[in-house]
């Protein structure tokens, strides 16, 4: 409650002791070439790496005290492992991915820190998004000549992805971990919210733990400012026909998760019954809401 209420948000924090070499040159290098994909031309893009980092608020100087150094947002997003976790960083940084298709397997496929890759958020983030993305259906279409292979599920679905990383208490323990089954997906991270359930629903005003973080994401297509996240996931639930978002808080430890289920809020006996009266093709659309 007291890092939620000062006026500095917790990952603009300078990381006294830490360096540049903390953190991975091969993330950053990858995180500018999504930077100039999606904003090609860009001026900072010219920038070297720590003038690059001071204008996504990964190097900050205080005002008042002439320290300057790497933020934790910094850190969180292109950091080394070990150096994320470090007591003096965020020792209780756990990012988890589970893949859960098949009831009799524990799980599918897993992503977490395992010791072969540098376990920070963009690499978490490039990871799990095409394995969470890949059983989506793609209508084909284009845009003049260009293929558009992302639908506005894809988007709603990205937003929760984001959301959770960029609204975690990275001083809290438990971790993020994101699950993905046959059916739906959920979306688990440390902390509590910072706007109410009403607030939250209707949408309209960003409130979010970690800004440098939300910077980053959005700078490179991941997330939106306008506070509609959640509009947008509550809306395209809505628009597929499937059972509305749950958003559940947790205490001891605080948590909030966001479940998304795909089934569909029509039961399987009245979609036989609109078949029967309407044809084939209502029914084919039916399905594909399922």
């Amino acid at each position: 409650m007291l890092a939620d209420s000062s006026s500095i948000p917790p990952d603009h924090k300078i990381m006294k002791g830490f360096e540049l070499a903390d953190l991975d040159f091969p993330s950053i290098d990858q995180y500018r070439q999504r930077f100039s994909s999606v904003k090609p031309g860009h001026p900072w893009l010219s920038l070297d790496t720590q003038d690059f980092l001071r204008m996504l608020n990964g190097w900050r100087k205080d005002r008042e005290t002439g320290e300057e150094g790497i933020t934790l947002a910094a850190l969180l997003m292109f950091g080394r492992y070990q150096s994320i976790i470090d007591v003096s960083a965020a020792p209780s940084y756990f990012v988890d991915y589970r893949e859960k298709l098949d009831p009799v397997l524990r799980w599918n496929h897993r992503i977490y820190p395992d010791g072969t890759w540098h376990s920070n958020l963009l690499q978490f983030y490039q990871r799990v998004w095409p394995h969470l993305s890949a059983d989506l259906k793609i209508p084909f279409h284009k845009e003049g000549i260009q293929r558009v292979d992302e639908t506005s599920v894809h988007s709603a679905l990205r937003e929760a992805f984001v959301n959770a990383l960029i609204h975690s208490d990275y001083s809290a323990p438990g971790g993020i971990i994101i699950e993905k089954y046959r059916d739906g997906f959920t979306f688990t991270n440390p902390g509590t919210l910072l706007v109410s359930f009403e607030q939250l629903r209707r949408g309209g005003i960003s409130e979010c733990r970690n800004k440098a973080l939300q910077n980053m994401f959005m700078m490179i297509g991941g997330g939106e400012r306008a506070g509609s996240g959640v509009h947008t996931i509550q809306k395209e639930w809505k628009n597929q026909l499937w059972r509305p978002p749950a958003f559940i808080t947790e205490d001891n430890p605080d948590r909030f998760k966001v479940v998304l289920s795909m089934s569909s809020l029509i039961p399987e006996t009245a979609i036989r019954k609109l078949e029967a009266r309407f044809g084939r093709q209502f029914a084919t659309r039916s399905e594909e809401h399922t």
